[in-house]
């Protein structure tokens, strides 16, 4: 019997280890919970010393409601006898009854209304307690005289267990209750009848409860619905309008393996590369028929038979921005500017494209190096101008702009190449008014050969005043010279 008993339980084990949770809520249950029941605890005023009363069978029979997906109210009905031991010399209640030595039967119906508690309620494997109130109809017959006497009594009930989903509809649960005497509400025992001094005084009864250790099984009429046939009941489903044939996960959503936003199980091309486009069957979409599917393709209206990289655009072999099938020059340096055909724009018409000409500008007919400017020799050594400057103007003379040309040829033949601009007066003046003067000649030489293209991060202009003579200032000569700009190449 005992191999078979825990056959039994094993087996429930399995099944609830691969079973459902499933809330209570809004569920309907009818069970059957047994076999024992064990009397305790001696009332203060029973004369003998022990609790005579043996270890009982029974059974209840419960009506389950859940409330809410942990609270679940039970009533419950059913019936257990047992018997004292007369012979007794010490308390009984956990030994099973044998008949031979007993002079007292009582029998019971339990009525119970409790109120079950269950904790983790969206696992399948759910510890419970529960409280609640009882109406014990009892049943006491005297073996020796055969006569019998009846009882009611108000009982509390509290109990704790494990319960186990089986599948959507059965639960099986383990634990124990235990029901303590707190009221007589009828009797018609004898007054000190059996030890027994007033029968509705509870502190006068053999015992005063009972512990109910057991096993119950509970069946749920009906069950959970799946309104859209997903497998995944609606009091779980996340997603409960999946369409038909849409696989989904463990909460009822549907999968979207490639993430084209056509479900799996709908999808007809589930290997979809990522950011294509697809139609209704989620199948890419190519709609230039370029061999790139659109949402990949950076240039969708590529024209028919058109080979194109893997972003979908034309090939652009020589990098111009225009591609192969339309650019009538196909080998343009690169960085050069060309037209809408891809044919390179030489606007100076000096031989070197727009694009890669550093002198864009360069006059009809000048010879120029590979970067498009006229040749010319290096600037190296100090370029003096002795300008003749109009009153209160600072603009060089004709002369002088002569040389500054030369210069700006030389200057864009050699990019790199940086000078200083130095103004000088002689030394009639105050100081201040002659280092004003030389430095606002000075800019203007600079701003000059700016306008004829010389960059300002090349040039330093910087006025020195009556600092530096070159000659005397004593005669007009002599100060005409010392008024002068110096233009000097800066080392690199």
């Amino acid at each position: 019997m005992k191999r078979l008993v825990i056959l039994a339980m094993a087996m429930v084990l399995v099944l609830c280890a691969f079973g459902q949770a499933v809330e209570w809520n809004n569920r309907l249950g009818f069970g059957l919970r047994g076999p024992l029941v064990a009397p305790l605890i001696k009332g203060s005023d029973y004369r003998p010393a022990y609790e005579p009363f043996m270890m009982g069978l029974g059974g209840n029979l419960e009506v389950k409601y859940g409330f809410t997906k942990s609270i679940v109210l039970g009533l419950s009905g059913g019936y257990w006898y047992t018997y004292n031991d007369s012979d007794a010399t010490e308390d009984q209640s956990f030994k099973l009854f044998k008949k031979e030595s007993a002079s007292i039967k009582i029998k019971t119906i339990p009525i119970g209304l409790t109120g079950q508690l269950y904790f983790l309620p969206s696992s399948n494997v759910q510890p419970y307690l529960l409280a609640g109130v009882g109406l014990d109809l009892v049943s006491i017959e005297d073996i020796d005289s055969s006569k019998s006497y009846t009882a009611k009594d108000i009982t509390g009930k509290i109990g704790a267990g494990f319960n186990f989903w089986i599948g959507e509809k059965m639960t099986f649960d383990i634990g124990g209750r235990f029901s303590y005497l707190l009221a007589n509400i009828s009797h018609d025992v004898p007054a000190h009848w059996k030890d027994i001094a007033d029968y509705s005084q509870v502190k006068s009864r053999p015992f005063l409860a009972t512990l109910e250790p057991g096993i119950g099984l509970t069946y749920f009429f009906g069950g959970p619905k799946d309104s859209d046939k997903d497998g995944v009941k609606d009091k779980f489903d996340q997603c409960p309008n999946t369409p038909l044939g849409a696989i989904v996960d463990q909460y009822g959503c549907p999968l979207d393996s490639d993430g084209d936003g056509v479900y799996d199980g709908l999808d007809k091309c589930p290997n979809t590369p990522k950011g294509a486009l697809v139609d209704i069957n989620g199948c890419p979409l190519d709609s230039d028929k370029d061999g790139v599917f659109d949402g990949l393709d950076k240039c969708p209206d590529t024209p028919p038979g058109v080979i194109v990289d893997a972003n979908g655009c034309p090939l652009d072999t020589d990098g111009d921005g225009v591609p192969d099938f339309k650019d009538k020059q196909p080998d343009t340096p690169k960085g050069a500017r060309v037209d809408e055909f891809g044919v390179a724009i030489d606007t100076d018409s000096d031989g070197v494209p727009d694009g890669l000409d550093k002198c864009p500008d360069t006059p009809a007919g000048t010879k120029v190096d590979e970067f498009g400017c006229p040749l010319a020799k290096p600037f190296t050594t100090k370029l003096t101008l002795h300008i003749n400057y109009q009153p209160n103007s600072t603009e060089p003379d004709a002369a002088a702009k002569l040389s500054l040309d030369t210069l700006a040829i030389s200057l864009k033949a050699y990019p790199d190449l940086k000078v200083e601009i130095k103004g000088f007066t002689d030394a009639l003046g105050s100081n201040r008014t002659n280092l004003k003067i030389s430095q606002e000649r000075a800019e203007t030489i600079m701003n000059y050969l700016q306008g004829q293209g010389i960059a300002t991060d090349r040039m330093v202009a910087r006025g020195y005043g009556e600092s530096e003579f070159i000659d005397t200032n004593d005669t007009p000569e002599g100060r005409a010279r010392n008024r002068r700009i110096e233009i000097v190449p800066l080392e690199r």
